[in-house]
């Protein structure tokens, strides 16, 4: 796949757009390219991390098998954003399995090489720990949400998150998630997400279709994100 894509996915990471000249060149020596088809397993919970993964187009779900045998989707990658940086940097197996949403174009880069060029200078940790810092907080900010905002509120919360993770310039309203993904990603049952939508699209926010969601009113979702319940 063109080197061009690959030196455009590299140098416009967040984790990746400080580093200097040189080591941004050994990563595009050694990165390739992958299209992966739609519901492609990229690799499963427990596998070997041998690659970080950045996401060049498409989308990337994330599961999670609890003892139970029950599975949860953990996150969903969108273009712009990495993958597997974690078990990568701490040579531990990966904790979800990964399968692609849709057609998805992957730059894989070799732990090994990053681990060495990281061993190398630990400066470049910098803006790796930042970016990990940030993927934090939205985390614990999907988490607090479950505490202090209506289901409604927390829907369009994630739904805007969605949008804002998308690539600069992008002017998609389309978010592929099932209710089942929804409902599995905020911690709740599908029926109550399906309640939750129903109100949005009759509001005309939103119009719901077979696994994807598409957004008619972002002001108006934004606002009902940030839609505090009453807790006390």
């Amino acid at each position: 796949m063109s080197n061009t894509l690959i030196r455009l996915t590299i140098t416009q990471s967040e984790l990746f757009s400080s580093w200097p000249a040189e080591c941004i060149e050994r990563l595009i020596d050694v990165a390739d390219a992958l299209m992966v088809e739609p519901g492609t397993c990229v690799h499963r919970a427990c596998g070997s991390a041998e690659f970080l993964y950045l996401l060049a187009s498409g989308s990337m779900t994330l599961t999670r098998e609890l003892p139970s045998g029950a599975s949860f989707t953990g996150g969903l990658h969108l273009p712009g954003e990495f993958h597997g940086l974690g078990p990568v940097i701490t040579r531990k197996p990966h904790i979800h399995t990964a399968v692609c949403k849709e057609r998805t174009v992957l730059v894989r880069l070799p732990a090994e090489m990053l681990r060495q060029i990281l061993a190398n200078d630990g400066r470049l940790f910098f803006p790796i720990l930042a970016a990990l810092e940030r993927r934090h907080l939205r985390a614990l900010d999907l988490y607090a949400g479950a505490v202090m905002y209506s289901t409604q509120a927390r829907i369009s919360g994630l739904l805007v998150s969605v949008c804002a993770r998308r690539p600069s310039g992008s002017s998609s309203t389309q978010v592929n998630l099932s209710q089942n993904e929804i409902a599995s990603m905020l911690g709740t049952q599908r029926q109550v997400i399906n309640r939750a939508l129903k109100n949005l699209e009759s509001e005309g926010v939103i119009q719901i279709e077979y696994g994807k969601i598409i957004i008619l009113d972002a002001n108006r979702l934004a606002v009902i994100s940030k839609d505090i319940r009453d807790v006390g």
